[in-house]
């Protein structure tokens, strides 16, 4: 029997977020879609996927701006950036753009709100870009990593007053394990077991309530801050100060009060892996898919990933819960309930392949 080729499938809503699925949350982008449709006789060009989502994207503005709202209300953020190389127009070459995350995550200390990813395109990577997303924003604090675009947003005017970074072990933690595997240092592997103890206090109180995690913080966690700040100083004074470890040792000390501000508030955690999790997604999609067709197409990229990556974070099924939401909304769900239709109000049971 002759193989013919099937025509163009109808653009249903499960087809629809079958694609949008398939590129935002397992990282297979439009092309190799196209090719894994062209095996099964369904001629569906990368074209025509860019389109429905583009489509999608019109549809479900209202959930991102609703999941913006939500964000805009938390007290505590993580924020973070990452690479995202875009197509120049008449150029025929990439230029270099940046996604932002955004996320509020409080099941550390089991508070009762929703985990919620937002992401964010800008043409570069200034500061000026994260006091833009979080114009209107009313939270306390953020917690990002030390690069210092951060710092402007200590001293933006706003009601609730300027952002509180608090800055992150994890980042700290890496150099000094570089350091040891690179250079077998003893006081780069001390530093490793030192800021493993604090880890070790954060998981027993994981989950606990705010009140509980402060009160071990300040029974465990604070003298074993300061000894090692105090170490930290000694050990600075005795090596090279050309070193990278004195490198390393220094960027501690002079982030130190973002580091420990940890012991100041029980809903703060000791890093940003939230949103580093959140944002790991994402940079995989960024590989395969080599880059955004234009800037339009990267405003649609960190839409549909941000409703994707919510999705994830509170165990729904994103591809059931785009199809039913893109039905709801067509068929015209109103706009004064959009809140209705947010991911962890979804109760379809998630998929186990998801």
């Amino acid at each position: 029997m002759p193989n013919v080729k099937r025509s163009v499938p109808v653009s249903t809503e499960a087809a629809i977020a079958h694609v949008i699925v398939s590129k935002f949350g397992d990282h297979t982008p439009f092309y190799r879609q196209a090719e894994i449709y062209a095996r099964q006789g369904i001629r569906l060009d990368r074209a025509t996927l860019g389109n429905w989502s583009g489509r999608a994207c019109f549809h479900l503005q209202p959930i991102a701006d609703h999941m913006r709202r939500r964000l805009a209300m938390a007290d505590r953020l993580f924020m973070d950036e990452t690479k995202a190389p875009v197509l120049d127009p008449g150029r025929d070459q990439t230029k270099k753009g940046y996604f932002w995350a955004i996320v509020s995550d409080d099941r550390g200390h089991s508070g009762p709100s929703p985990p919620i990813v937002l992401f964010r395109y800008a043409p570069g990577r200034s500061g000026a870009f994260a006091e833009q997303f979080l114009n209107g924003f009313g939270g306390r604090f953020l917690q990002c990593d030390a690069y210092d675009g951060y710092n402007r947003l200590t001293e933006v005017v706003r009601p609730h007053g300027p952002w509180t970074l608090v800055h992150c072990w994890s980042h700290l933690r890496r150099r000094f394990v570089k350091l040891a595997r690179n250079s077998k240092s003893p006081i780069a592997e001390a530093a490793v077991r030192h800021i493993a103890q604090l880890y070790a206090i954060e998981a027993m109180v994981r989950g606990s309530s705010p009140n509980i995690r402060l009160a071990a913080r300040k029974e465990h966690s604070l003298p074993m801050v300061a000894a090692l700040k105090s170490w930290f100083e000694k050990q600075l004074s005795m090596i090279s100060s050309g070193s990278t470890l004195a490198e390393d040792i220094r960027y501690a000390l002079n982030h130190w009060q973002g580091l420990t501000r940890f012991l100041e508030d029980g809903r703060l955690e000791l890093d940003t892996n939230p949103v580093e999790n959140a944002i790991r997604p994402v940079c995989l999609t960024r590989k395969n898919a080599l880059f955004a067709g234009h800037e339009i197409g990267a405003e649609n990229w960190v839409l549909l990933a941000s409703i994707v990556a919510t999705c994830k974070l509170n165990n729904v099924n994103p591809a059931a819960y785009i199809a039913e939401t893109l039905e709801a909304i067509i068929d015209g769900h109103p706009h004064s309930r959009i809140g209705d239709l947010m991911p962890w109000r979804f109760r379809k049971a998630s998929s186990p392949r998801q």
